[in-house]
């Protein structure tokens, strides 16, 4: 019997195998991408923008059945030049971690510090994980460096120019503006003469200092308070704020007019005066513009005990020049019921800019006309018996 040989075309057999390795691909292009090395090590934000000087913080997760309940080891594969950086769980550097293979859970930290003179460009960091069980991943961190334009970030006053007098507090609303890629955590100084007092506040608080998000602004009232004496003039106050990265500075402006005072005395300086019950007693006031503004409106008054009625020779004084100083009298009639004894009357002085006051004690006495009364009878008595015993002591 004839044996029939069968031939197969040379084309045919090369297009089964092409078909054969297209199904193969397709098979291993279908496989998870670290299918062997049992589990993925990952950041959520692996690709970021920075600065130079940035200080950075990564949170790493593992994910896959194969790394729950095992030790896993972790390493820089490689690291650019200048670069440095540490893994972190809680307060402490690590190098190993248990991890769960929950994804949602961080196993560590990676902390990285970008060189403050590295030039702009893009860098690589390589972090490598290995489990107990033979298992291992890599993960690449890109770190883009590209420097700010200076002068982005701003410190900016609203109303920068302020007068009054002396001892006011002069409050001043700013905003600090962060237009870094980062937050930055802004400590305020000032460069107040001696005396002055620079205090800052942010939503009612009074604060040192004020962490600002990336591309947020926050708002900060600065209020200024000069010396009660301080010289009329004009002055600035320069305030900062400060982070690792920036330098802001806002001047503030502030024009004192003066300062006022107001003194309210005697021409001898005595405080004390004698009085009677329902008699008129006088003592002379000395008002002193202590300070370097005119005073405009100065009203008297007075507070006495009940019954007693105070008066002065003019209650309102309409203007008191720097330096110059009035006197008044004023008229003290203590009630006609008041017993002998020390009383207590406060003598006042105010404008719409400066009070000042005096308390004065003064000293009720006894009429001394039923004194007088009483000793012209006794002196009659005593002629008298004088007389009975000249007239009948002879016999």
């Amino acid at each position: 019997m004839r044996q029939r040989n069968l031939s197969i075309p040379r084309t045919s057999v090369t297009a089964l195998v092409a078909a054969m390795a297209a199904v193969l691909y397709l098979c291993l292009a279908a496989l998870p991408v670290h299918a062997a090395e049992g589990f993925d090590f990952y950041t959520d934000s692996p690709g970021i923008h920075v600065t130079a000087g940035d200080a950075l913080s990564f949170n790493l997760h593992l994910a896959g059945s194969n790394a729950a309940g095992s030790d896993v080891a972790l390493s820089v594969a490689s690291m650019p030049e200048g670069f440095t950086g540490f893994f972190k769980s809680g307060s402490y550097e690590v190098t190993k971690v248990h991890a769960s293979g929950d994804g949602a859970d961080t196993i560590a930290t990676f902390q990285t510090t970008v060189p403050s003179d590295v030039a702009d460009g893009v860098y690589e960091i390589v972090l490598h994980a290995a489990s107990e069980g033979g298992f291992e991943d890599d993960l690449i961190l890109t770190l883009t460096v590209s420097g700010l334009e200076s002068g982005e970030s701003n410190f900016h006053v609203e109303y920068p120019d302020q007068e009054g007098v002396s001892g006011t507090a002069f409050s001043y609303s700013t905003t600090i503006a962060n237009n870094t890629l980062n937050t930055q955590n802004y400590n305020f100084s000032s460069n107040a003469p001696a005396g002055w007092t620079v205090a800052f506040s942010s939503e009612s608080t009074q604060v040192s200092s004020l962490e600002v998000e990336s591309g947020s602004s926050k708002s900060v009232t600065i209020t200024v308070t000069p010396p009660e004496k301080v010289e009329a003039g004009d002055y600035t106050v320069e305030c900062a704020a400060t982070s690792a990265k920036e330098q802001l500075s806002t001047a503030l402006n502030v024009k004192i007019l003066g300062t006022y005072g107001l003194d309210l005395s005697t021409t001898d300086g005595r405080l004390s005066f004698d009085a009677f019950a329902n008699k008129e007693s006088s003592v002379t006031l000395k008002l002193t513009n202590s300070g370097n503004i005119a005073l405009e409106n100065i009203s008297l008054t007075s507070s006495a005990p009940a019954g007693w009625e105070v008066s002065f020779d003019s209650s309102v004084i309409d203007a008191l020049e720097p330096g110059a100083s009035k006197e008044v009298v004023a008229h003290v009639v203590p009630g006609k019921d008041s017993l002998t004894g020390d009383y207590v009357t406060i003598m006042s002085a105010s404008c719409d800019n400066q009070s000042a006051q005096a308390s004065f004690r003064i000293t009720v006495k006894t009429q001394t006309g039923w004194g007088i009364f009483a000793l012209v009878i006794i002196i009659a008595v005593a002629a008298g018996l004088y007389g009975v015993m000249k007239k009948y002591g002879r016999r």
